[in-house]
């Protein structure tokens, strides 16, 4: 069972303890919910109360590579890309879709390069953050 709609870490450990087997980090309703919390800013609370027991996904906002390096170093296992394959569907049908794919990977590509990222692995926090060095 993988459960969507986790944006607090009070709720991420409860959904792990039920049994989930992953966590999606959403919060689709907050188009109808003025205010609801950005899921950018609840995906590292989330993937510090998983704690490495489960994958953590993010849905919701994601419409660039750009957008996807920075929810991978927040902590994202992977991200769920919907609105934007429906744009390509719609306007291209499956060439759209592969379009779109093929436009985000090379957008991924590219900002993991000029964050100096060579690798998924190689995306981290600091990336977002900046170093913590004390």
């Amino acid at each position: 069972m993988v459960v969507k709609g986790v944006v607090r870490a009070d709720d991420a450990r409860a959904c792990i303890d039920a049994g989930a087997a992953a966590i999606v980090v959403s919060n689709h309703g907050g188009r109808q919910l003025d205010g609801a919390v950005a899921t950018a800013r609840a995906l590292p609370e989330v993937v510090e109360a998983a704690a490495g027991r489960v994958d953590v996904y993010v849905d919701g906002g994601l419409r660039s590579g750009a957008d996807i390096l920075r929810a991978l170093a927040l902590g994202a296992r992977a991200v769920m890309i919907g609105r934007p394959i429906l744009w390509g569907l719609a306007c291209g049908g499956r060439q759209g879709v592969e379009s779109v794919l093929a436009d985000l990977d090379a957008q991924l590509r590219e900002a993991a390069a000029l964050a100096g990222a060579a690798t998924l692995d190689q995306i981290t926090p600091d990336l977002i953050f900046g170093s913590r060095a004390h």
